[in-house]
């Protein structure tokens, strides 16, 4: 706990002790929730303590695990401590004994905060186990000490200091300027400012398993993203637990930063150091200066067993007779504001709504104690208009409201002039609130007015500060002053990972009005793409701008899908066509492999056409909570290097270690493999990858996951796959088979450490037949050329009325772009004799022979596994490859048996004694 000594007037007391002595707990004009008190509760008063903040909605300050339940905080008045053991809180006085407090102290004239989350900790634990991570080993590596080709990255020394690690005001510091450079020779960028637990050496480790955070004192730079990687002697450091801050810029901030419990990356129990670096995608300067960090326990703050009403409630702590000492009642809160007791603008000593300050910023913060009315019944809803319309906000018969508005996306403030009403006749970004005096504003209400014919596809309105996204010089969306000449544009302001508040729309087609409308944060998103005049996007859903989900199926094809943390507007293959990436991975759907559901919109930024972009998924760990329902701080999901960008990597890269010294030839050690990881769906996975021919994988655009407790079996995820499917980006021609296995590849796209699972794999005769006998299956069905030729007929014809008018705006050329579809389509035509040939070539398999397969009856037939998805197929097999076939009843069907009389369900044929067969079901 963090306390300071408040200095609090004898007549502030008076008053703030008067205002908690009956359930109002302010006696504002706010409309607070209706009393659940009955007469026959009384109240005594007494209470050693009073309530000075309510924070329903918390978006600023966890608990010791990382959660942000609502809290109240509690302050002593009194020159002693008191403790809070003996007394109960409820928020309902038919349970007056809801919640007991445990040994919880309140120092003198000092605070307690009290976090309701359901977790029921009723004592308060201080912070202990405290370690110090600055230890004398301290050293630095960029990619400018690589041989034989140098990098341009550096790491300096602060000015005036001789080494990173220094000693100032006596005690141990560090520090350095940092920045990437690019050398397209080089290929990779690295920085590496390793600060030791003790001498640096792997040997000389520091045991913080006591520990459940890291306090981080000192100056990064403002807005810049620091990188620290905790280093542990089994992992390179690169590789090590990271986490990243984003600077203030002010010396005197203290990060704090959650450390996972129970897990061996980090393996706290053997820490030897912290390697610092400008994060990934942070390609400005990098200034850092840190005068403390250690580990602690951070100890709890007692946590009571029911939680805050959003909506607004009351909170009644009671004492052992049942009866009421203290009281607060609290209305529903503005988003980022808490409840708290402070001074009006008019100097009342009074409950309102105010910042959240949790431990001490009671007394002297301005509060609110009314709201100005809102303006959202006064104003039309967003969408597409053919004429003028007037908006009225008040009549001088009725009171003056003092509505302002503002146009062009910037929000409204008290410096608009007053409007009683406006004319709309043209496009109009129109955002507008109620700012009366001695009130706190009303809710900003954001509208969309378009004046045009209305897209044959759903729109997407976004709104945000048009300086934010726009100006020259600090928009997001812009070259910026650093931005380098060079494409990618290294140095730019869309190279920052940085999150704008936006508010965003999307109105369906033919809908009059948003199907959502929200709040959300607003990042740039990719890669090089990030360069393109029309650029990639997230948009992401946070307590802090509302809600933590939106709650919508975006997907109308997937109406289960209905809950989301973020979702992209992708530009695709900006240029060249609109459905390559989409196209290439969900022709996997059915097979169970997961991929990024997609449709197409139109987006308007304040107003302003955009063009095609994909709405897409975001393959995040929140991905497997809107599919599964998984806990997303559940879910290990590594990168194609095998480190995580959720959860932990250990036991996947503990997998590779033990498959390097198992020959999988051996059926057992095949077996154990096949309890860690999805056979089958690895095998869909990394056919679709071979179909479609992607030559910028699999040491990049790759992604497994699996859930960690209790641990399910490995699966793998498709996404970016726009080097596929014909795009000729690619200089790599090779059998694609030889490409996916290949055991020298380069680092990229087809290093060896990306193709040793695939390769290894190919040991074992079985699954080799499987992997080949499911790709001839697939080649029938999803992969089928006919099937795939009409996917993309149906996805072009989707978006055909807006390809046009897009291409006309970005300078597209129509020609080109009609090449490229053409080349999509040649490449869907031919695609399945290429791989049959490529087959027979990496695996020495003899001719083509068909067999067909039919199921008679409510039942399906599988090959090695694969349920067919057609009651009949014709499948090109390989003459001397068996083929192992399995009868399923479905609907009730219950297997009768094969039409060349074999009873058994599951039975291997060679596909050249056999021309067709049928499984029957009764």
């Amino acid at each position: 706990m963090v306390c300071r000594s408040t200095l609090v007037t004898l007549s502030l007391l008076t008053v703030l002790l008067a205002a908690c002595s009956d359930d109002s707990g302010s006696g504002s004009s706010v409309e607070l929730p209706e009393s659940s008190a009955s007469s026959s509760v009384p109240f005594v008063g007494g209470s050693p303590v009073v309530v000075t903040e309510v924070d329903p909605v918390n978006t600023t300050f966890k608990d010791h695990e990382g959660g942000d339940a609502g809290w109240v905080e509690f302050f002593n008045p009194s020159e002693t401590p008191v403790n809070l053991a003996g007394l109960y809180l409820t928020d309902d006085l038919s349970q007056p004994r809801k919640w007991a407090f445990g040994n919880v102290p309140v120092p003198p004239q000092g605070f307690m905060v009290l976090f309701l989350s359901g977790k029921d900790l009723p004592d308060y634990e201080a912070p202990h186990d405290s370690a110090d991570l600055i230890g004398h080993g301290c050293w630095t590596w960029t990619d400018s000490q690589n041989e034989p080709v140098a990098g341009e990255s550096r790491a300096d020394n602060l000015p005036g200091k001789s080494k990173i690690c220094f000693a100032e005001n006596g005690s141990q510091a560090f520090g350095s300027s940092m920045q990437y450079g690019v050398n397209e020779e080089l290929g990779w960028t690295s920085i590496s400012v390793f600060v030791g637990t003790g001498s640096s050496s792997k040997n000389d480790v520091l045991d913080i398993s006591n520990a459940n955070e890291i306090l981080l004192t000192g100056f990064v730079t403002a807005g810049r993203k620091l990188s620290l990687r905790l280093a542990q002697p089994d992992v390179d450091d690169w590789l090590g637990w990271e986490s990243v801050i984003e600077g203030t810029g002010d010396s005197n901030t203290t990060y704090t930063i959650a450390l996972p419990q129970g897990t061996k990356l980090p393996d706290l129990e053997n820490i030897y150091g912290t390697r610092f670096s400008p994060e990934s995608n942070e390609t400005k300067e990098v200034n850092m200066k840190v005068t403390s960090y250690i580990a602690r326990n951070r100890g709890h703050e007692p946590h009571a067993n029911f939680k805050l009403h959003h909506k607004g409630g009351s909170l009644y702590l009671m004492n052992e007779d049942g009866a009421i000492v203290d009281s607060v009642a609290y209305p529903a809160m503005p988003v980022g504001k808490t409840w708290s007791f402070g001074v009006s603008p008019a100097g009342a000593a009074t409950y309102g709504f105010a910042d959240p300050s949790p431990y001490g910023g009671a007394f002297s913060s301005v509060v609110y104690s009314e709201r100005s009315p809102v303006v959202s019944d006064k104003m039309p809803p967003s969408g597409f208009y053919k004429e003028p319309f007037f908006v009225t906000f008040y009549t001088d018969e009725e009171s003056n409201a003092h509505v302002r508005c503002r146009e062009g996306g910037a929000l409204p403030d008290a410096s608009q002039p007053e409007t009683m009403g406006l004319t709309v006749s043209s496009t109009t970004v129109l955002r507008c609130a109620s700012f009366m005096p001695g009130k706190y504003p009303g809710d900003v209400e954001t509208r969309t007015y378009v004046f045009e014919d209305q897209p044959t596809i759903a729109s997407v309105f976004i709104t945000a500060n048009p300086l934010s996204l726009f100006d020259p010089d600090t928009g997001l969306y812009m070259d910026g002053p650093d931005a380098q000449a060079k494409e990618p544009h290294y140095g730019a302001n869309y190279w920052s990972d940085r999150e704008l508040p936006a508010f965003v729309e999307l109105v369906e087609p033919g809908g009059s009005e948003p199907g959502f409308a929200k709040d959300a944060g607003f990042q740039i998103f990719g890669n090089y793409s990030r360069a393109r005049e029309k650029k990639s996007v997230a948009i992401v859903f946070r307590e802090k701008y509302g809600d933590k989900r939106l709650e919508y199926p975006l997907f109308p094809a997937y109406p289960e899908l209905n809950k989301f943390k973020s979702f992209i507007l992708r530009t695709g293959n900006f240029g060249m066509d609109y459905i390559h990436d989409d196209l290439a991975s969900s022709l996997s759907e059915g097979l169970g492999v997961d991929y990024q559901r997609s449709r197409p919109a139109i987006v308007y930024y304040n107003g302003e056409y955009y063009g095609i972009q994909n709405i897409r998924e975001r393959s995040n760990r929140y991905y497997f909570e809107t599919h599964y329902g998984y806990d997303p701080d559940n879910i290990d999901l590594l990168k194609a290097d095998n480190s995580a960008s959720s959860g932990e990597s250990s036991d996947y890269t503990e997998l590779l270690d033990w498959m390097e010294m198992h020959p999988l030839d051996d059926d057992a050690n095949y077996q154990y493999v096949a309890s860690k990881i999805d056979i089958d769906n690895f095998i869909n996975y990394q056919q679709t990858e071979i179909y479609a021919n992607n030559r910028d994988w699999p040491s990049n655009n790759l992604k497994k996951w699996r859930v960690r407790n209790p641990a399910s079996p490995w699966r793998w995820f498709l996404y970016d796959m726009d080097f596929g499917f014909g795009n000729d980006m690619s200089e790599y021609t090779n059998n694609i088979f030889e490409f996916a296995a290949a055991e020298d590849g380069e680092d990229w796209p087809n290093g060896p450490k990306s193709t040793f699972l695939f390769r290894k794999l190919l040991e074992n005769k079985s699954f080799t037949n499987k992997f080949v006998n499911r790709m001839s299956a697939l080649l029938s069905m999803n992969f089928e050329k006919s099937r795939v030729l009409a996917r993309i007929e149906a996805m072009m014809d989707e978006i055909s009325a807006e390809v046009g008018r897009d291409q006309k705006r970005w300078g597209h050329s129509a020609s080109w772009m009609g090449k490229v579809l053409d080349g999509m389509k040649d490449f869907a035509e031919e695609r399945p004799g290429v791989l049959y040939s490529e087959m027979q070539e990496f695996f020495n398999l003899d001719e083509i022979v068909s067999v067909t397969l039919s199921a008679n009856g409510n039942g399906r037939v599988l090959v090695d596994g694969l349920p067919l998805d057609s009651p009949s197929l014709k499948i090109n097999f390989f003459k001397g490859t068996p083929v192992t076939l399995s009868a399923e009843g479905i609907g009730g069907g219950i297997f009768a048996g094969w039409s060349d009389g074999v009873m058994e369900a599951s039975r291997t044929i060679l596909p050249e004694e056999i021309d067709a067969l049928t499984a029957t079901f009764k």
